[in-house]
């Protein structure tokens, strides 16, 4: 019995193990998918219109381009670039939990599979 309970055990560790590793390597993978996809709708263009729409919209952060040309200086992109990887982040995400989700429905019929408990025969008590 011994024996059986460790194998179960480092069956089960190894399971959790390889579990997480694949959704770990499809989380990173479905990053670098949503950052390619995002960033591709982006240009510098974008940005020189983000300068001039900031003053339009309250509580937005001051985004300068023309001045981070001169100086050489790129805040302004990598802020952009920090939400971007954010919002990639996100969408990897979501589709995690789709999955995860999708898994868990389609684990709900293998219940109906398993045997109900063992009633006693007689009206005593039942023994475990």
């Amino acid at each position: 019995m011994g024996y059986a309970a460790s194998l179960y055990n480092m069956m089960r560790n190894t399971g959790a193990a390889i579990g997480i590793a694949y959704m770990t390597n499809t989380l990173i993978r479905n990053q670098q998918i949503h950052q390619s996809r995002l960033v591709e709708h982006f240009s510098i263009f974008d940005a020189w219109k983000m300068s001039a729409m900031t003053p339009h919209s309250p509580g937005a952060p001051i985004f300068h381009y023309l001045p981070q040309i001169v100086t050489n200086q790129k805040q302004g992109i990598g802020m952009v670039y920090g939400m971007i990887q954010a919002q990639a982040s996100i969408l990897a995400f979501n589709d995690i939990y789709r999955v995860l989700a999708l898994m868990t429905l389609l684990m709900i019929p293998s219940f109906l599979l398993f045997r109900g408990g063992r009633r006693a025969s007689g009206g005593g008590a039942a023994m475990h």
